[in-house]
């Protein structure tokens, strides 16, 4: 097998063992990982190589350093990379393994229902005071206007309707937002210097410290890089926008006209709101900012370089140890957890 076969069945193994381990497998994407290990004595070995890696450090994640090659289509997102003892388990079994394991990992989350609010009609002027979550509590707002918004892990909002616009401004964190459709009142998520503009559907807001992350659940999103909404809606039509599905997701650089638009699975697209940390190609200092949402203890960096490491992981925001623990196997770094209320990253000497 030539070096780059190898290498795209290496990417297509890593993939698999993290969407198989991310809790979210569905049978269909089972039996279709099923063809794909029976196909070749290559994807069986490739594929139990790099389970291995979650087995030695009892882990429910992956890390992968991301100058790996890029993934084929149609095959889920890619994860751990490095050479290992090779131990095989059947794949029904793990498929068993992992829904147990999901079912144990996955922070208990209440869902609720849409509320039926008020119609949007009889809304003059609305404005809610900010509402915000604290460290590892995520919830279900229902809005007046009968929109239901998960908020994350110190996360906070807030909502207004005037003008004949539904408003919230993100101001920190990350919100799923189910909308109420409404065709005569926009509904617009202001985040960074981009808004979000939909009259009904579903879709989640990431904001970083570097960039704005679009995920799209259902329905038709337009992304826009400005700040006001108002003037936004009175030039909609002649305004450049991002113009995106189900299944589309658009990562915006703030400060910059740059954005990267990808394919993303709806059903993983707000992975958090069932207890799932999910990242790719993301730096250090991003996933730590999230993770801090989670936990409370105090995260520093040794050195400035350490932050710009690019990971690509998936684990349950109860396992962040294990995560940290993951790292630490993974680069050439020194996870210092000795004091209970800090984590230091050190350069490994």
């Amino acid at each position: 097998m030539s070096k780059e076969a190898t290498e795209r069945v290496e990417a297509q193994a890593r993939s698999w063992v993290v969407y198989l381990h991310s809790g979210d497998a569905t049978s269909d994407k089972v039996a279709e990982f099923e063809t794909w290990l029976a196909q070749s004595d290559a994807h069986a070995r490739a594929y139990r190589d790099f389970e291995q890696i979650l087995v030695d450090v009892a882990l429910p994640c992956g890390v992968l350093d991301m100058d790996a090659p890029d993934k084929p289509d149609g095959v889920p997102s890619p994860a751990v990379s490095a050479k290992a003892k090779p131990a095989f388990r059947p794949v029904r079994g793990i498929a068993a393994g992992l829904v147990a394991a999901a079912l144990v990992l996955t922070a208990s989350i209440a869902v609720s229902q849409r509320g039926i609010g008020t119609p949007t009609d009889d809304l003059q002027y609305v404005e809610q005071p900010v509402i915000e979550t604290q460290i590892a509590e995520i919830r279900d707002v229902t809005l007046p206007d009968g929109t239901v918004v998960t908020l994350g892990a110190k996360s906070r909002i807030d909502y207004r309707f005037e003008d004949g616009l539904r408003k919230v401004i993100l101001k920190e964190g990350e919100a799923f937002f189910d909308v109420a459709p409404d065709k005569s009142h926009p509904f617009y998520v202001q985040a960074g210097d981009r808004l979000v503009r939909v009259v009904g559907t579903r879709f989640d807001v990431r904001q970083s410290s570097e960039s704005v992350i679009v995920s799209v659940v259902e329905g038709v999103v337009e992304v826009i890089k400005a700040n006001d909404p108002e003037v936004t809606e009175k030039r909609h039509k002649s305004l450049d926008k991002d113009v995106l599905t189900a299944g589309d997701k658009v990562t915006a650089t703030i400060g910059e006209d740059h954005r990267q638009i990808e394919e993303v699975d709806p059903e993983k697209a707000a992975a958090w709101r069932n207890g799932w940390l999910v990242y790719e190609n993301v730096s250090l200092s991003d996933i730590v900012t999230d993770i801090h949402r989670y936990d409370a203890r105090t995260f520093l960096f040794e050195r400035d370089d350490l932050k710009d490491l690019h990971i690509t992981a998936a684990f349950g925001s109860d396992k962040i140890d294990q995560f940290l623990d993951a790292v630490a196997a993974s680069y050439p770094l020194l996870v210092d957890q000795d004091d209970p209320s800090m984590v230091i990253f050190r350069p490994a000497t």
